[in-house]
């Protein structure tokens, strides 16, 4: 719904079973194509440089340009490191709350502590 919001064309990919490292497609008003891979991670479980690595595999698949990875969580650094070097964009749980209150049409059921 955020990305329809902003005015995007969205292409649920990862709906209902094995995703191959997308879930969405994301089209601008331009024709751009993002290939998007979230993770509801815990604050503890940092999304694995693994993770960018298949997102960067799988953005060909779907003819996608750009990448961004959405967490809850944030990346570990050989992750970041390689989201950089391959122009992954990544946004952590403080951005993803930012932009969530930002939109104001998303309301968080209050963060629970991870086990």
């Amino acid at each position: 719904m955020y990305f329809r919001d902003q005015g995007y064309v969205v292409h649920e990919v990862g709906v209902g079973g094995n995703d191959g490292g997308v879930d969405l497609v994301i089209v601008d008003k331009r024709g751009e194509r993002t290939a998007v891979q979230a993770k509801c991670y815990a604050d503890h479980n940092l999304v694995p440089v693994q993770t960018v690595r298949e997102l960067v595999a799988a953005k060909r698949n779907h003819n996608c340009m750009l990448t961004l990875l959405v967490t809850t969580s944030d990346l570990t650094r050989p992750a970041k490191k390689e989201a950089e070097q391959f122009r992954v964009e990544y946004w952590h749980g403080g951005l993803v709350g930012e932009k969530l209150r930002k939109w104001g049409k998303w309301q968080s059921k209050g963060k629970q502590k991870a086990r």
